[in-house]
């Protein structure tokens, strides 16, 4: 399913978790004054002002996403003469000259690239020597509890009957390693980092998961199909449920790396 109005406006809104890890990482990148910064998979553009913040007027931020939707908010809300925004996918950085970034940020996203060796060979190309890889997302070592009830109830019937096209792919660290290894990163830091994500309830946990995912929470089921599988996955959050609402342990896999 394609992203939609929405969705991108909904991020806004939800997003606090991937505004918490985005901070860590970008104290681990080490963004400083004067830097030219790449944001990969930007959305909305929350994170990316961050980051245009910390460069100052001097340096530059440069956001791209695949979704036209978040591309028009960034550009409407974040757009500034040091600020822009690109429609682009990380596979494919070709508008971008190859040496042209001193730190290329990847927050949340990497799971989502269909072609993951693709898209850290085009950080590599567009970094200069010596500039900085940061990649912060889920880590495929570990199952939350979201990826557990998607794939219960969407084994189901008859949801089964529809798979889904271009599912997330959360790396393993080894994997990670691998893939920093084909795109001449030699130096590198992984942390394997523990979060817990809280939601009041049910509904709050499936709407960060819908904006976060652009609807992506339901696979490939058709849109008529949904409401009655988010029931299902509302029922599953329900046996999670505490006096504090629901709190879902996540391991991400933090990584910051340098191109030679």
């Amino acid at each position: 399913m394609a992203d939609t109005e929405e969705y991108a406006r909904g991020y806004t809104l939800a997003n606090q978790t991937q505004k918490d890890t985005a901070n860590f990482l970008l104290q681990k990148l080490d963004i400083a004054p004067s830097m030219r910064v790449l944001d990969v998979g930007c959305g909305p553009g929350d994170i990316t002002a961050r980051i245009a913040e910390l460069v100052g007027y001097e340096g530059e931020v440069v956001g791209i996403d695949p979704s036209k939707e978040r591309i028009a908010i960034a550009i409407d809300q974040r757009a500034k003469p040091n600020v822009s925004f690109y429609e682009g996918k990380a596979e494919d950085l070709s508008q971008f000259p190859s040496k042209s970034f001193d730190a290329v940020f990847v927050n949340s996203t990497l799971h989502w690239v269909q072609d993951q060796p693709a898209a850290v060979k085009e950080f590599g190309r567009v970094l200069r020597p010596g500039g900085r890889l940061g990649i912060s997302g889920g880590s495929g070592d570990f199952v939350a509890a979201h990826e557990k009830i998607k794939a219960d109830v969407l084994s189901r019937e008859p949801y089964s009957k529809y798979p889904e096209q271009s599912p997330p792919k959360f790396l393993k660290k080894l994997e990670m390693e691998a893939l920093l290894d084909e795109a001449g990163f030699q130096e590198r830091e992984i942390i394997r980092r523990i979060i817990v994500k809280s939601a009041e309830n049910p509904d709050a946990m499936l709407n960060w998961l819908d904006t976060s995912s652009s609807g992506k929470t339901y696979g490939g089921i058709p849109l008529e199909l949904r409401p009655g599988a988010r029931e299902e996955m509302i029922r599953e959050w329900n046996k999670l449920m505490t006096e504090h609402g629901i709190q879902m342990e996540m391991e991400l896999l933090v990584t910051i790396a340098i191109r030679s």
